[in-house]
């Protein structure tokens, strides 16, 4: 791997390319380890394995003082790239479209960064994270390793390819959605198709289902309280002439309180129990957990703000209904995750997890600065 004289800025761009080529699913990054592993070490670094596939690296600085943590998630996707750039995957059906390369080289460039003025006080942890695309998640795997032994705040960033170059997102409290999944299965008569009369359809009151799950955003959450109840999928049935017996509607709900999460869960077992029953049927409710919700905290947010003055310009908007297991770090320590803006300069803005998916990597060197005068801004807070 090139190293020598070459300054952090000039390998970022390298760092990305050759890890969006190699792009690898939750729990199987095993190249993308390696090359990861590589890097740090020729650093001077001494990182250590964790989670199978994750790795932590320590960079003191001159100083003693208080301990900041700051991840990059390391998976791909199951996507066929369609990019035609010139350095694509070389995986078949794998994908770096969410924008994961870019975060690792962030994290990469500022650990160089770091190591090559460590003229702060305190310790930065660098951590890369496996399999964030999927729950569980690699998160509670390495918390419960220890990644955040001795940590006093955590920080994280996500490129986002729909606002330009030079702005973040960035929110006190709630930032991104609990996420959570369920299944409804319906358990009726099926029959034949010429005498309804004698059956329970379960095609009939799966499709009432779905229309009357619609009332529990419109009817039965505070109108303040933001939620989103989409079904996914519906199956049922096997042929044109025999009504079917049994049902089953997929779906996903995303909240931002556990008080809300509790209400969609209630109303939903009520709605699904109840619209089956009017049929003479039976329904129960499965209800899958996924990621919580990513809650910043509001002190270190504000020192963010004050330490980007100058350097990016801060979005206002509302929260994401989008999810991160980032939140299990915030759930353990006080911090911070916000969004850096990476739209493409030229052609269109592809949305996230597209095979069409860009950056523009005149994000990469911003990623690096927004952290490291984040992580110095997060020392200087905990001093």
């Amino acid at each position: 791997m090139q190293q020598g004289r070459e300054s952090w800025q000039e390998a970022l761009i390298r760092y990305r390319r050759d890890l969006h080529r190699i792009p690898e699913l939750g729990f199987e990054e095993t190249e993308t380890a390696a090359y990861l592993e590589e890097a740090l070490t020729a650093m001077g670094l001494a990182p250590r394995r964790m989670a199978g596939t994750g790795l932590a690296a320590d960079i003191t600085g001159e100083r003693p003082g208080a301990t900041v943590a700051v991840r990059a998630d390391i998976d791909g996707l199951p996507l066929a790239e369609e990019t035609g750039l010139p350095f694509a995957s070389r995986h078949p059906g794998r994908m770096h479209a969410c924008g994961h390369d870019g975060h690792m080289a962030i994290v990469l460039g500022l650990a160089r960064r770091l190591v090559e003025r460590p003229a702060f006080s305190g310790r930065i942890r660098v951590f890369f994270q496996p399999s964030e695309e999927r729950p569980p998640g690699g998160a509670p795997a390495l918390i419960r390793e220890g990644v955040l032994e001795g940590v006093d705040r955590v920080l994280g960033l996500h490129l986002w390819a729909l606002d330009p170059v030079g702005t973040v997102r960035i929110r006190p409290g709630p930032l991104m959605a609990n996420a959570d999944e369920f299944i409804i299965r319906i358990h009726g008569r099926g029959g034949h198709g010429s005498e309804p009369e004698n059956t329970q359809d379960a095609v009939l009151i799966a499709a009432q289902t779905v229309v009357n799950l619609q009332t529990v955003v419109a009817r039965r959450m505070p109108a303040v309280e933001p939620a989103v109840l989409s079904c996914g999928t519906i199956q049922a049935g096997t042929t044109f002439n025999i009504i079917a017996e049994e049902a089953q509607i997929t779906g996903t709900v995303r909240t931002f309180s556990d008080a809300a999460r509790r209400r969609m869960v209630e109303e939903m077992r009520r709605i699904a129990e109840g619209t089956a029953a009017l049929y003479g049927a039976r329904a129960e409710l499965e209800f899958l957990y996924g990621y919580p919700a990513v809650v910043n905290d509001t002190p270190s947010v504000d020192r963010l703000k004050r330490a980007w003055e100058g350097v990016v310009t801060v979005l206002d908007g509302p929260p994401s209904m989008g999810a991160e297991d980032f939140a299990y770090y915030l759930q353990e320590r006080p911090g911070a995750f916000y969004f850096l803006g990476a739209r493409p300069a030229e052609g269109p803005a592809w949305p996230h997890h597209s095979p069409h998916f860009r950056i523009d990597e005149a994000a990469l060197p911003l990623g690096v600065e927004t952290l490291y005068r984040g992580a110095l801004a997060f020392l200087e807070t905990e001093a």
